[in-house]
């Protein structure tokens, strides 16, 4: 695969995450309202799910309102 399909790729896929964290709000994820987002329920989303670890800054295993509004920048 040549190097400007791979970085078109790149940024498709990119794009694509930014769109999907747009789509996505923390109250629909929060399924048991305690305010905070556990790895099951950011496992409804797969972009999400796969930033938890980065996105969890203070690495409580769970995701705070402010953590998550870092999703998808």
């Amino acid at each position: 695969m040549k190097i400007s399909n791979i970085a078109a790729l790149t940024s498709a896929l990119l794009v694509s995450a930014v769109a999907l964290a747009s789509e996505v709000d923390f109250q629909s994820l929060d399924k048991d309202a305690n305010g905070m987002l556990s790895t099951t329920e950011a496992g409804e989303n797969p972009t999400l799910a796969a930033q938890f670890k980065i996105l969890d800054v203070d690495q409580d295993g769970q995701l705070s309102e402010s953590e998550f509004a870092n999703f998808g920048k």
